[in-house]
């Protein structure tokens, strides 16, 4: 067995890939010794292709007698897969892997930070800026993921020190770059001037060579590194036109870990080893909102009905994550905000009609800088009032609650009555109409105002209407706006249920028996309302007492205690609320009748006859029926065996009954009497017992007779009396023949007991017979018994024949039998005495060849056979056919295939010739009788088929051909209008096509969209060049296609955009700066509301008079389309004065007397339309440092020629506006030093 000993030598070379296992040497120990050959060390690497080594044999170094087992194994992990390697070894015995032998090495396996899990990025990966906006603070941060970092290896992590350098301008165009960037370290450092070359490019690495506009440090992150802490310096820029969409910065990473160090040489690091990701600042284009609505059918369109879906279609432009803003007003103002959406494509409705503003607002969430605008739009809403019905009571003119009425079933009716207002909600406009129709119950309309289907501009009603037939009566108010045809509807319902008309049946019973009651209340529904409710009162008194154990019992049963007539009341209520009472008076239960008689004797021989006489049959009770019923010991008990009525003529209350014993043992019969009442009550007397004793038997049998034979007429059958009956000894025997009709014979054979007889079916149906044997006793008692005979038909074999057809070559005779559905029908046709065919079936069709030499004699013959197996005698007829003349009928006729104009046929007859009749028909209602035919011509196409019939007396052959006159295929052809313009671009197409289906027109016009219109309007919303395809087919169906390509051209449309700024701004010194976000365009317009324009694409405007102004600005393209933007009241203007402090200022060290305020040297406040000034600056203690009535004149920090002390200073300054306002203001100012 194995030991638990296991000595493991375990080594690698290094740390980072590739690593390699050096050594991994295993001993595997036995307690006793082992076949070396059955022993093997299995090394499982656990790398990604699962690569493993087996030592076997020789490999093996064998110790300790057999009893120790040594392998040792190397391999080389090539790529970082995971952060550590942990091959594995076990022991492998006879082939089979022991898993408790497994012996787990691990060593840390680190890479460069791009590889396992590891990662080289920055973030952002690019700073994108608004188009014309400044680059400001653009940082870009080491977002790497280190290579086995505390995260992802938390045994043995690569925690080394990193070196990280941002390089910037690497790559550098400067045609398409960012102009005058900057980078702050430690001051501002120029990447690139005005024209967007590199201020001062350097070149770093020997081996590599960079060329950038700025070398950030390598830094270093400290040991432990587990994530990146490095960042750029920030970039700044001014905004600049001329940086323009699209234009970029590079900036370039370099990591270094312990797996591929930085070389220690900041001026010429080892690039080629470094890791490298790199980053932009890039100008994006501010995104240009716009949009416009379609219907639910795609139609564009402004106009819309009340709820009904309006489709916006985002027709923004710009890249980025671009986000979209919609709000949904109720109004044209934008005040009431009805909702807002965030889609880009939002469906929505509006509730109620006018014209509604829709705002869209987009914004760049990526980009630096103002990067959103706004568009608004409005859709019209109709109608603009929304219907309603108000409903009252004509009398009282209270509103109505309930719209439910119950009306009787029968006269007298009640007229409901109510009147209906319209209380339509919202704003009448002059388009505004209104219509009102009134339908009855049965969904007809039988009013309306206006008459004709028109609408009112005027307020229609109030209108009464009164309600009487039961019904659903349907009231509409249409609203609509003339114009767009928009409607709102109210309906109203008015229900006038019909009340139940209550009943129910029940039985008159015997007392002790249960009267059943069901309900057979009758209910003409108008809505499928039932009856919700049922209650009985079972002895009703004149007040409805209900038995509550009944309710809503539709059937039951309920027993009376005694005799009587009883009074019973349901009541019932529908679901409609209308409620019946029904009361019926005459529910009776009857007394039970008298049942006696007498029998005038109790037995006798059979046959016995016995006469019963009805004791009772005088009582006064109202009788039916008497029953009178019998039990024959048979087990079935007592029987009705008669009933007597006392209404049947000659009823005496008399019952006479013959009883029959055919056994040889007497027989008892018990007879009893039923008495049945008029009202079903009955009664039954007691039995009385009939003895019957035994009378004489008849039996015979056929002797050659089976009903399983066919017993094919005529049939002599022999019968034989049998010995019972034999050794009854009677005196005669009388034989009776019979059938459905009756008595066909009788014959008499005395004492002997034998009978023949001959039996004949003359008809075509199975015969039944009867054989009656009367056996007569000495004593004059007899009995009779009765077998059956069946004998069968015989079938008929005539037939019929008729000629079907007779041509030159052969002659069809139809032949058919008379009697149909038989069992066989067996036909032989000789023809000159030799049999050609011997067919089956009760009619055919047989072909005879015409013979070219001698006449033919046909003799037929006809044996059929039945249901029974009869057969039939044969019928036989004979036919003669004269021989064949030797007529053929041919023709051509060319061309068989033809296109109009072209339709003359040319037609030669190769027929044998002869002196035969002729008979041409071109198909085309034209015949001739001419031998040979003359060129036909069709006047319009199709497929004709021409026929010759050639004939000879009773000889005629025909031969046919068929030839095809092709219609004229369609002729396409097109003009449009106009062939290029601005995008959107509608063009009127107008159809010159000839021979075409009208109804199949195709068009395609390039950009996705489809016509089939004859002469249709195509708008083309994108630009480009488009081809233009139109489809038809002819009445046949054939298919032709034009194709008219690059025809028209829809220019790209420019799009205007602009900000300005400062919104608020003061006259008449202060500038309006605008910021010109057109793309697309190269010439511009603007007007700044003033009545002053201007043509540059950025200018600055200075307005003189104070205001609210309008901008605008039209965009052109060099192919003259143009784009117009307007911001309503973008600035207002306004002369107030100003006064701004500072709160801080660093003097100049040099000595007194500095002026320059721009450095912040001087502390001197701003001041706006300023008439008088006047400020005094004292320190804490009071003192009095500094005073100037002079604007332009501020206190430098001196005092007596000497530099303040850094500290806290208090100033007064008061000023006089030029509206004559003064001001006065106090507060702190630091001086720094």
């Amino acid at each position: 067995m194995l030991r638990p000993t296991i000595s493991v030598d375990f080594d690698t070379d290094q740390d980072c890939a590739p690593v390699s296992v050096t050594q991994f040497q295993v001993t595997y120990s036995f307690s006793t010794p082992q076949v070396p050959g059955s022993i093997a060390i299995l090394y499982e690497w656990n790398d990604p292709a699962n690569s493993t080594t087996l030592v076997t044999g020789a490999g093996l170094i064998v110790g300790g007698g057999g009893t120790e087992f040594t392998a040792d194994a190397s391999f080389t992990y090539n790529t970082n897969n995971d952060c550590s390697i942990i091959p594995t070894a076990y022991i492998v015995i006879n082939g089979a892997v022991c898993p408790t032998s497994i012996q787990r090495q691990s060593a840390f396996f680190w890479s460069t930070d791009d590889e396992g899990n590891g990662q080289v990025e920055m973030a952002p990966e690019t700073w994108d800026v608004c188009y014309n906006n400044p680059v400001t603070n653009a940082i870009f941060r080491d977002a790497s993921e280190f290579n086995c970092n505390i995260i992802v290896e938390p045994d043995v992590p690569n925690r080394g020190a990193r070196h990280v350098q941002f390089v910037y301008g690497t790559n550098h165009n400067a045609a398409a770059t960012i102009r005058n960037l900057t980078l702050t370290d430690g001051g501002p450092q120029a990447l690139t001037n005005a024209t967007g070359n590199l201020v001062s490019p350097q070149t770093r690495g020997a081996v590599l060579p960079v060329t950038a506009a700025y070398f950030g440090p390598v830094e270093i992150v400290p040991v432990p590194a587990d994530g990146p802490i490095s960042a750029s310096f920030p970039m700044n820029a001014p905004a600049d036109a001329a940086n323009a969409v699209g234009n970029r910065f590079e900036v370039t990473m370099f990591n270094w870990n312990v797996c591929n160090p930085w070389n220690g040489n900041n001026a010429n690091p080892n690039y080629e080893d470094a890791i490298v990701t790199r980053g932009y600042v890039e100008i994006v284009a501010a995104p240009v909102p716009d949009f416009f609505t379609r219907n639910g059918a795609g139609t564009t369109t402004t106009n819309f009905c009340i709820d009904e879906d309006i489709f916006f279609r985002n027709q923004t432009t710009g890249a980025g994550n671009i986000g979209y803003t919609w709000e949904f007003y109720n109004d044209a103002a934008g005040t009431v905000l009805l909702e807002t959406s965030n889609d880009a494509n939002p469906v929505f409705s509006y509730p109620t009609g006018g014209v509604k503003l829709i705002r869209l607002r987009v914004r760049n969430a990526s980009a630096q800088g103002t990067c959103d605008a706004e568009i608004t739009h409005t859709v019209n809403i109709t109608p603009s009032l929304v219907a309603a019905i108000g409903l009252t009571d004509p009398l009282t003119n209270v509103p109505l609650t309930n719209r439910d009425f119950c009306q009787e079933t029968a006269a007298p009716f009640t007229n409901f009555g109510v009147r209906f207002t319209d209380v339509s909600t919202g704003t009448a406009t002059p388009t505004t109409g209104r219509r009102w129709e009134f339908f009855d119950a049965s969904n007809n309309l039988i009013l309306e105002e206006p008459s004709g289907g028109g609408f009112s501009t005027t307020l229609l009603g109030p209108f009464d209407r009164p309600f009487i037939a039961p019904g659903l009566y349907r009231i509409r108010l249409t609203v609509r706006d003339n114009l767009t045809l928009c409607t709102t509807t109210d309906t109203d319902t008015i229900r006038v249920y019909e009340k139940p008309e209550p009943n129910f049946t029940f039985n008159r019973v015997c007392v002790g028996t249960a009267t059943h009651f069901i309900d057979a209340t009758t209910l003409d529904p108008i809505l499928a309302e039932g009856i919700t409710l049922r209650e009985w009162d079972m002895d009703y008194d004149g007040s409805f007492d209900k038995d509550p154990a009944l309710d809503d019992e539709i059937e039951f049963d309920y027993t009376y205690a005694t005799a009587g007539t009883r009074r019973v009341a349901l009541r019932v209520v529908t679901g409609g609320g209308c409620e019946v009472i029904i009361v019926k008076p005459n529910v009776i239960v009857d007394p039970k009748p008298l049942s006696t008689f007498t029998a005038d004797r109790l037995s006798g021989c059979s046959v016995l006859t016995v006469n019963f006489t009805n004791t009772a049959a005088g009582q006064t009770a109202t009788i039916q029926e008497y029953r009178w019923e019998i039990d024959n010991g048979s087990g079935a008990g007592f029987q009705v065996d008669s009933v007597q009525r006392p209404t049947d003529p000659g009823f005496n209350g008399q019952y006479t009954r013959d009883f029959v014993n055919t056994t040889l043992i007497n027989v008892d019969y018990r007879v009893r009497l039923r008495a049945v009442t008029t009202r079903g009550c009955d009664s039954v007397s007691a039995p009385i017992t009939i003895t019957v004793f035994p009378g004489p038997a008849a039996g015979f049998v056929s002797l050659n007779y089976s009903p399983f034979n066919d017993n094919c007429s005529p049939v002599e059958v022999d019968f034989a009396v049998d010995t019972e009956t034999q050794s009854m000894n009677p005196s005669e025997y009388i034989w009776t023949i019979a059938d459905i009709s009756g008595q066909l014979d009788q014959i008499s054979t005395g004492a002997t007991p034998a009978f023949n007889y001959e039996f004949q079916n003359t008809t075509q149906a199975i015969r039944d017979f009867t054989v009656t044997l009367r056996a007569v006793l000495p004593s004059m008692c007899y009995g009779d018994s009765t077998v059956s005979i069946r004998i069968n038909p015989v079938p008929s074999s005539a037939f019929t024949y008729d000629t079907v057809s007779y041509t030159c070559d052969s002659v069809v005779l139809h032949l058919d039998a008379t009697q149909k559905g038989l069992q066989a029908y067996n036909w032989r046709i000789t023809i000159n005495g030799v049999v050609m065919a011997t067919p089956t079936g009760d009619n055919l069709d047989y072909t005879i060849p015409r013979s070219t030499t001698v006449d033919q004699n046909v003799v037929i013959r006809l044996i059929t056979t039945n249901f029974a197996n009869c057969p039939s005698p044969p019928t036989t007829h004979n036919v003669l056919i004269p021989r064949n003349p030797g007529i053929s009928a041919s023709f051509t006729a060319l061309p068989t295939d033809q296109t109009l104009p072209n339709s003359t046929v040319t037609i030669t007859n190769t027929s044998t010739p002869g002196p035969w009749d002729y008979l041409w028909n071109f198909g085309d209602s034209t015949t001739s009788t001419d031998r040979d035919a003359p060129p036909h011509t069709y006047t319009t196409f199709g497929t004709y088929t021409i026929t010759l019939t050639v004939r000879d007396n009773d000889c005629i052959d025909e031969h046919v051909e068929t030839v095809t006159i092709r219609p004229i295929p369609p002729i396409l052809d097109f003009t449009y209008d106009p062939a290029f313009g601005c995008a959107p671009l509608t063009v009127q197409f107008t159809n010159t096509s000839q021979y075409a289906d009208p109804g199949s027109y195709v068009w395609d016009f390039g950009d996705g969209g489809t016509a089939m219109s004859v002469n249709p309007v195509h708008t083309y919303f994108e630009p480009g060049i488009y081809s233009v395809t139109l489809r038809a087919t002819n009445v046949l169906g054939q298919i032709v296609q034009i194709t008219k390509p690059e025809i028209i051209e829809v220019y790209d449309a420019p799009t205007a955009q602009f900000a300005t700024f400062p919104k608020v701004l003061n006259v008449p010194n202060e500038l309006l700066y605008t910021n010109n976000r057109s793309f697309g365009a190269t010439s511009f317009l603007w007007n700044f509301g003033d009545g002053q324009t201007s043509t540059e694409m950025e200018p600055q405007h200075k307005y003189t008079e104070e205001g609210v102004f309008t901008i605008s600005l039209i965009a052109y393209n060099p192919s003259g389309c143009s784009d117009t933007m307007s911001i309503t009241n973008a600035v207002q203007t306004i002369k107030r004065g100003q006064l701004l402090v500072p709160n801080a200022f660093r003097p100049n060290g040099t000595g007194p007397g500095s002026t320059n305020v721009s450095n912040n040297e001087v502390f001197l406040p701003l001041m706006r339309n300023v008439t008088k000034f006047q400020m005094f600056v004292f320190n804490r203690w009071g003192q009095l440092l500094f005073e100037s009535a002079n604007p332009e004149s501020g206190w430098d920090g001196y005092y007596k020629g000497q530099l303040c002390q850094q500290d806290v200073y208090i100033y007064k300054i008061t000023v006089e506006y030029d509206d004559g306002k003064q001001f006065t203001r106090t507060g702190d100012i630091n001086l720094l030093r």
